[in-house]
């Protein structure tokens, strides 16, 4: 290990912050394990790393200009069930939402789904 004063500097600790709340009821508990009483929502990710949603964060994502956008159903067809993949990609510009197409992946998902994935050996 370096014992060098720019070693320390980098690897200093800093003081988190603090806040305590006090519950006098059940009912101000909060629903879910992931959030705390104030309101703070917290997740982890596969790899262990931990996000902190503090919650004025979470309300300024609903403002987002991707939030406002409605889904555009465009799921590639490498993804879908029972599909081979184009040999053409289309640009994203030039796709439309086509509601018969998705009808008919609807369709043959059902088929691909009642299909046996593999035989058992009993």
């Amino acid at each position: 290990m370096s014992s060098s004063p720019l070693a320390k500097q980098v690897t200093g600790s800093k003081a988190i912050p603090t806040r305590k709340v006090v519950i006098n009821d059940a009912c101000e508990l909060p629903n879910y394990y992931s959030a705390t009483p104030g309101g703070t929502l917290y997740s982890t990710t596969p790899g262990g790393t931990r996000i902190v949603y503090e919650p004025s964060f979470i309300m300024n994502l609903r403002n987002s200009p991707l939030s406002k956008t409605p889904p555009t159903y465009e799921i590639p067809s490498s993804l879908l069930r029972g599909s081979t993949p184009e040999k053409k990609t289309k640009s994203p510009s030039k796709r439309h939402y086509n509601k018969n197409h998705i009808d008919s992946t609807k369709r043959d998902t059902k088929q691909i789904e009642d299909e046996d994935q593999f035989s058992l050996d009993l």
